[in-house]
């Protein structure tokens, strides 16, 4: 039986966007229109990557007919509280009157407080949040992306919301494994924000150093792995990264006390247009309480261990191979 040409199914929004600072941001700053359409808003990019004291915005725009700033804050998975604490962070520190969040996904108590706040504040200060669809036509031939609104000033759509104990059983061990994990690297300054990362078993922290780099904690098999991700937008560029990194290697090893035996990682995946640098040790995510501490214990002693070792190497390399002008 041959499929209707006109039919479409929905699919992963990774399936349109792999990266979410690489891929989908730029997107949505190139076609803010589709998401100005759904807000019944004209919006004009100003930024991407709007600096806010030490962190960044992924999108400031600004709404055309009343000239109000507008923070964008997106993610390509289902909302988290970290989400929600950025989001009015930074439309309070670029002092916008619309805050909106995008997400694949919206749990039903985030979604409630967007709602919450519309009631409380004032009438030019409105919260929105928008979830971002992906739509594949017979044949894999073209992947739409839709946008609906879940909250908006006046009400919200329950029925859109994903209810927090609806989080399959795994993806919630994940979840409550690296939430302190999160918390504690954020109150410390060690990155302005944490992406979920392979799907649901890790987390990345972007660098201020550039987009396409990253340090990230992990669950992969039967092992728990801290990383250096480096995915930039040249495939040359991050093969050349890696090779200088790799010049350092035996030094940078020898610099960063990972615990005895460390199982050390250089990899590049040259088809992929990504390299990582790993230490991994044996462990799951289905290990007892007590192991897990020890596993998450071990991921915030070397996390700060590896940017401590590869930023300054990182911030060299990259004033020489990006030289100004």
């Amino acid at each position: 039986m041959t499929t209707p040409e006109n039919e479409i199914e929905q699919v992963e929004v990774r399936k349109k966007w792999k990266h979410e600072a690489h891929n989908f941001t730029p997107w949505l700053a190139d076609n803010l229109y589709l998401l100005g359409s759904v807000l019944g808003m004209k919006l004009e990019l100003v930024q991407t990557e709007a600096l806010v004291g030490p962190y960044f915005l992924d999108i400031l725009a600004r709404e055309a007919d009343e000239g109000v700033l507008v923070a964008i804050e997106n993610q390509l998975e289902e909302t988290d509280d970290h989400h929600l604490g950025q989001l009015l962070t930074y439309a309070t520190g670029r002092e916008a009157h619309v805050a909106v969040w995008v997400a694949s996904e919206f749990v039903y108590e985030h979604a409630q407080v967007l709602h919450r706040l519309n009631k409380w504040t004032k009438e030019n200060i409105r919260f929105f949040g928008v979830k971002v669809e992906v739509f594949e036509k017979a044949g894999g031939e073209c992947l739409e992306a839709r946008f609906r609104k879940v909250v908006y000033p006046g009400g919200w759509n329950k029925k859109a919301t994903l209810k927090s104990r609806e989080m399959p059983a795994t993806k919630r061990r994940h979840h409550e494994f690296f939430q302190p994990l999160v918390t504690e690297l954020l109150r410390e300054g060690f990155a302005h924000k944490a992406v979920q990362y392979f799907d649901h078993t890790g987390r990345i922290f972007p660098s201020n150093l550039d987009l396409g780099i990253g340090y990230a904690a992990s669950f992969f098999q039967d092992s728990a792995w801290v990383s250096l991700h480096l995915q930039t937008e040249d495939k040359e560029f991050n093969k050349q990264l890696f090779e200088e990194l790799k010049v350092d290697q035996q030094q940078i090893q020898q610099s960063v006390n990972a615990g005895p035996d460390p199982d050390w990682q250089w990899l590049s995946r040259d088809r992929d247009a990504f390299s990582t640098i790993n230490v991994k040790i044996d462990a799951s995510i289905d290990d007892p309480p007590e192991k897990l501490e020890e596993t998450r214990a071990w991921m915030l002693d070397l996390l700060p261990k590896l940017k401590e070792a590869f930023d300054p190497r990182l911030e060299r390399i990259l004033k020489e191979l990006q030289p100004e002008g």
